[in-house]
């Protein structure tokens, strides 16, 4: 299905859902929307914008919800990404404006608070009722930090094989440059090769993305930062091949 027949459907049904107002197009594109939500607590009245990203295979793939700007909030990272049960459980047949109204809603439920702020939910309370009595608090804390220290670990090694995975797609990538006739004569690639093999590469790292995510390999956390930063430097390449003419 055409895209742009894809986004033209999706703007209609946020346009004709008043649950989903609030929420529009950013500049021209219907690929990404923002909304600001406002919300009044003991600590006054804030306001908090978030901005919704349709990947290029949407709605194969779901959509992408970030924090604009900085919040504290249970369900969004420290990069900003929101955690939403919609995009955890996605499937095709869902839509935008489904994503939208379940972010109000969560938001609703519980209110994001500045940065430095600390939210007084339900979460809050049951933590302190049940928290470890005092003689075990050593014991606790030794254990919090084991698990801090484990999941750093984790995410070290995580980073080291994402390192290699993008240095193997790079390597294929300049190997089919070099099979092409025009380069076989040549030790080494022109500034526009090195380019089209980093292209390459890039789009391979992005469909392979696509797999990981599919079969459930990742988390939604990890497709939406991986994506974000793919489709960057792919449309960056893409932009210098065209200044040099490719």
């Amino acid at each position: 299905m055409d895209r742009d027949f894809i986004l033209a459907r999706e703007a209609q049904l946020v346009y004709s859902n008043s649950a989903a107002s609030g929420f529009n197009p950013v500049g021209d594109s219907l690929e990404k929307w923002q909304g600001t939500l406002t919300y009044t607590t003991n600590r006054g009245r804030n306001m908090f914008t978030f901005e919704i990203f349709l990947p290029e295979y949407f709605p194969n793939v779901p959509p992408v919800a970030t924090a604009i700007g900085f919040m504290d909030h249970p369900n969004i990272d420290n990069d900003g990404f929101v955690q939403l049960r919609i995009l955890d459980n996605w499937r095709a047949e869902f839509h935008l404006y489904q994503v939208i109204i379940a972010l109000k809603n969560l938001m609703s439920r519980v209110p994001p608070t500045p940065r430095g702020q600390t939210a007084k939910t339900a979460r809050d309370v049951v933590s302190r009722i049940t928290q470890a009595p005092p003689q075990q608090e050593p014991v606790q804390a030794r254990s919090e930090a084991e698990s801090t220290a484990l999941r750093m670990e984790l995410t070290a090694i995580n980073q080291q094989l994402r390192e290699k995975e993008e240095e193997i797609a790079r390597l294929r990538a300049r190997q089919v440059i070099h099979s092409e006739p025009s380069s076989t004569s040549r030790p080494h690639l022109s500034a526009v090769e090195e380019l089209e093999s980093e292209k390459i590469a890039t789009s391979d790292l992005l469909a392979a993305l696509e797999d990981r995510y599919a079969s459930g390999e990742i988390s939604i956390f990890e497709y939406s930062r991986l994506y974000k930063k793919y489709s960057k430097e792919l449309y960056v390449l893409k932009k210098e091949l065209e200044y040099l003419g490719r």
